[in-house]
């Protein structure tokens, strides 16, 4: 199995999210967020390449999956031969080519 490896971008994208859940909606979707986040993680450590392989986003290999529960919210990995590395969690609705563009 391979270890996760959370890049502080991630980290900090998964905060403002839940905060941003917490205080538009309500602490009980905020919750739904983490989990449905948090199942997602433990399914990409069994089938790691079960996301999308994105070749419009730099750098090369950055593959996406959709949050089931939060459609509109996509996880960012990249694969190494021993690694996950999350990258990102951004609205799906974001000019995703810049956002990749500027990190």
């Amino acid at each position: 199995m391979k270890r996760l490896v959370f890049s502080s971008v991630f980290e900090a994208d998964f905060a403002e999210i839940t905060v941003h859940f917490a205080q538009d909606a309500s602490p009980k979707i905020s919750a739904q967020w983490e989990a449905a986040v948090i199942h997602l993680v433990s399914l990409l450590q069994e089938f790691p390449e079960i996301g999308r392989l994105r070749r419009d986003l730099r750098p090369p290999g950055i593959r996406t999956f959709v949050i089931n529960e939060f459609p509109n919210y996509v996880l960012f990995y990249r694969l190494t031969t021993d690694a996950i590395i999350l990258l990102r969690l951004r609205h799906g609705g974001m000019d995703l080519i810049t956002l990749f563009t500027a990190s």
